[in-house]
């Protein structure tokens, strides 16, 4: 498609999110930089990995009462025909166990991680002591970005 030097048109954002951005589609409350990061959305691409999911349900299991099933089980199908599920390859398990052995022990954000750097795709989070683990570790992390980031990089 060809378009002019003045065109304004710009590719949409691709961002994977980590499990804290599934939970409010799930009805679990979360901190409010999430709930406003969500609020730009609609203006990117977002992906998900599976097994976000099953993770959110680790924390169902424990905070939402069996008569709330049905705003989980909605929200399971909202997350699945809005965002894009993304499918790690062999490389970022690899990765992720590189990382779990170097110290941090949540093998879930490390596979997420690892699946950011390898589908280079950026990766939404607020877990700040991951981050902090990965900068300490001399890991890349330009591939992070935080909800301030969003904002500043989407802001008209």
């Amino acid at each position: 498609m060809l378009r002019d030097k003045k065109s304004t048109w710009k590719a949409k954002l691709k961002v994977l999110v980590d499990t804290s951005f599934l939970l409010p589609a799930m009805g679990i409350d979360v901190e409010q930089e999430i709930l406003d990061a969500i609020k730009y959305f609609r203006r990117i691409e977002v992906y998900y990995l599976e097994v976000c999911v099953l993770e959110a349900m680790w924390i169902v299991l424990k905070v939402v009462s069996s008569n709330n099933l049905d705003v989980v089980k909605e929200g399971i199908k909202a997350i699945r025909d809005t965002y894009k599920q993304l499918i790690p390859p062999p490389e970022a398990y690899i990765k992720a166990y590189e990382v779990y052995h170097k110290g941090h022990r949540d093998y879930i954000d490390n596979l997420i991680y690892a699946t950011s750097l390898e589908k280079k795709i950026a990766l939404l989070t607020i877990d700040y002591e991951f981050i902090n683990f990965l900068k300490k570790n001399s890991y890349l992390i330009n591939n992070i970005i935080t909800p301030k980031d969003l904002k500043r990089i989407l802001k008209d």
